[in-house]
């Protein structure tokens, strides 16, 4: 049998999926047509608003994306 994928199982409990939640993203479109992820991510109980976006100018070892809070 599958794993249950929701946030609960059957009986209210938190799920595994559900206990290792750290955020959520939507994805959001900018005004030149590119896109960028906007969302929050808690961190010791405090809810963190972040946007990601995709790193555009990858050399060797950079990243794919790069995460920037929101004050």
């Amino acid at each position: 049998m599958p794993e249950k994928t929701s946030l609960h199982s059957s009986d209210t409990q938190p799920s595994k999926w559900g206990k290792n939640k750290l955020g959520a993203f939507w994805i959001k479109k900018k005004d030149n047509g590119s896109n960028y992820l906007s969302g929050v991510i808690e961190i010791n109980g405090e809810k963190v608003p972040c946007v990601i976006f995709k790193n555009d100018y990858q050399e060797g070892n950079t990243p794919h994306f790069n995460i920037y809070t929101i004050s």
